[in-house]
């Protein structure tokens, strides 16, 4: 499950360092968790193709594509790639990552439809902390820059300010963690009003049984409670279908199918 929004996008990563025992002489090793743990997958996975469909109204059953994505992972189980096809708009989102020596994300690169879409520039420094990451859009004009970048024990971001380019306050947000799952978070806006609020709740297993959002706008504030239930496991403890509702309602049915690496 992906964070609300790419200004997240550090903690949508779920970028987290472990850090090996070390001697008095000797000075502590960070690394990021794989994006395999945070997102609470197991095995030694290639790749995740993941097809949304919403449920038909009238029947109950799985209707039309709304999404099809592509999560690629690397021998260590970093992602370094994620697909997005919208249906609607016949959109492709593709967004590509770079990584330092010990596997944290240091740049991200987004097309749609094969033209820039924005970037990302992130430092991390040699503790295993998220300094700064600096945002731009399709044309590479700075967009917004991140800092007070708070960092929790296993090395995942639990909050930053973001500001324009003439460092005026655009927002900041703040992330909370069961260990190193995301359990939720919250948005504000440049005078510090909340504008978004979640509170995530995961199963024994760790996985998301109901999402609890809300959403304030200008004139108005739309709280929404979305269930997750799961149809289909694989060999592996994996989950490959899930049915979504929201405020009581059949939305969507997720299928996953999960490659292997041999």
């Amino acid at each position: 499950m992906k964070i609300f929004t790419i200004l997240i996008c550090i903690a949508l990563i779920a970028f987290a360092c472990t850090q090996k025992p070390s001697s008095a002489s000797e000075e502590k090793t960070h690394n990021a968790a794989p994006d395999l743990i945070t997102e609470n997958v197991k095995g030694n996975v290639q790749q995740i193709v993941t097809e949304t469909y919403l449920i038909d109204s009238s029947t109950g059953k799985m209707g039309k594509l709304e999404s099809k994505s592509t999560e690629v992972y690397d021998e260590n189980g970093y992602a370094t790639s994620y697909n997005n096809y919208t249906a609607n708009d016949s959109a492709t989102m593709l967004t590509k990552y770079d990584r330092d020596a010990n596997g944290f994300v240091t740049g991200i690169v987004t097309t749609k439809n094969d033209k820039p879409s924005s970037s990302m520039k992130i430092t991390v420094d040699s503790m295993g902390k998220y300094t700064s990451a600096v945002s731009y859009d399709s044309t590479s004009k700075l967009d917004v820059y991140y800092d007070e970048i708070g960092t929790n024990e296993f090395g995942e971001v639990t909050g930053a300010k973001g500001h324009h380019a003439d460092s005026t306050m655009k927002m900041s947000f703040t992330n909370n963690f069961d260990s190193v799952y995301y359990i939720g978070g919250e948005s504000k806006d440049s005078v510090g009003k909340v504008t978004y609020s979640s509170v995530l709740k995961l199963d024994d297993k760790k996985n998301p049984v109901q999402m609890d959002e809300t959403n304030v706008k200008k004139d108005s504030t739309t709280k929404t409670t979305t269930t997750y239930t799961y149809d289909k496991w694989d060999d592996k403890g994996n989950w490959t279908q899930q049915t979504t509702t929201e405020n009581g309602k059949p939305k969507k049915i997720i299928v996953r199918t999960i490659t292997y690496k041999q």
